[in-house]
């Protein structure tokens, strides 16, 4: 008997590593002038990226029954042999020699290494050895909803705060440990998980993906807005706790989790969504490469860029999973 995949949550992974490539693409394209252009709004659409990979994940774990701490130190195992991996890669590569490796392995963990995107696995990190524990009190739907009460208020105090200071007071905190943040991402996801897939479908109805899809596109206006005129910031990391990002979010997540996909007939994204977080981890040294081929100077240089970044991830990464070992350092 075949194992059912969910192939609708294969689907937001693909979705969110899009996003993150676009975040990291983008910004380039408008942050120096601060004006408004394409890249301006392929950078916000981004955004949601990395609400959706915690609610993903916080949907896989959080749907469990039970959640042990020998599978979780299984699950941060393969994180630190994954980070552990790569940083050695690229610490041999550079002849980096007169650094101490392990300090880029830990300082990748929160945005010190050679990997700025590590953060995403130290928060996890945190995230899953909180787990076992923080399962027993959700043990249900109202308990959920407490905590994800009290996870929102915490992050309606810091946007007010922003807003009062004109600036984002979350600047002070690596990404890493914003971890109210993080946490009720995840908890959302884990929220949606104790709802059956059939009514979900049913109770989410079409008027209300047609809002969140018209709120996904107008989002970047909104947010460049704000970034302009009151955080007088354009990073998007700033916005995770905004009222309206984590609407749309569960919005997006809703939408897509709901749609009516086929495994069958769309192979295709089970394919890319096993590439996702090699995508993720490899896109900054693609990066790399094409600001050294190419640079920047002409015409549409950032759209290619993104498309040349996101492309060329994929290929490499779809190369180096049929390579033994490294198959398992670029699939977590």
């Amino acid at each position: 008997m075949r194992k059912y995949r969910n192939i609708n949550l294969d689907l937001l992974k693909v979705l969110a590593c899009v996003g993150v490539v676009l975040l990291h693409t983008a910004m380039g394209g408008f942050k120096e002038t601060g004006s408004w252009n394409f890249s301006t709004y392929l950078y916000y659409l981004g955004t949601y990226s990395i609400p959706l990979f915690f609610m993903v994940n916080g949907y896989l774990l959080l749907g469990k029954r039970e959640i042990t701490y020998s599978y979780i130190l299984q699950k941060v195992k393969w994180i630190l042999i994954t980070v552990s991996s790569w940083s050695v890669i690229i610490w041999l590569f550079k002849h980096d020699f007169t650094v101490n490796p392990i300090k880029k392995i830990i300082g990748s963990l929160i945005q010190k290494g050679y990997f700025f995107q590590f953060w995403f696995f130290g928060a996890l990190i945190i995230i899953y050895i909180c787990l076992p524990v923080l399962k027993k009190f959700l043990n249900s739907k109202r308990s959920y909803l407490y905590i994800l009460s009290v996870l929102l208020v915490v992050g309606l105090i810091f946007e007010l705060t922003n807003i009062v200071l004109q600036m984002p007071i979350q600047t002070y905190v690596i990404q890493t440990f914003r971890l109210w943040t993080w946490f009720f991402y995840y908890l959302l996801g884990g929220f949606i998980a104790q709802f059956d897939k059939d009514t979900i479908k049913n109770r989410f109805k079409r008027w209300m993906k047609i809002i969140v899809v018209l709120l996904f596109l107008v989002s970047p206006l909104i947010l460049f807005f704000l970034g302009r005129t009151t955080y007088h910031n354009f990073f998007a990391e700033y916005f995770y706790d905004l009222l309206f990002v984590k609407v749309v979010s569960l919005g997006i997540f809703l939408t897509i989790f709901s749609l009516a996909l086929n495994q069958d007939n769309n192979k295709w994204i089970v394919f890319l969504s096993n590439q996702t977080m090699g995508v993720f981890i490899i896109h900054t040294y693609i990066m790399k490469l094409w600001e050294k081929l190419f640079g920047f100077s002409f015409v549409g240089a950032y759209l290619l860029f993104a498309i040349f970044t996101l492309s060329v991830s994929f290929i490499i990464v779809g190369m180096l999973m049929k390579i033994p070992y490294f198959n398992r350092i670029v699939k977590l």
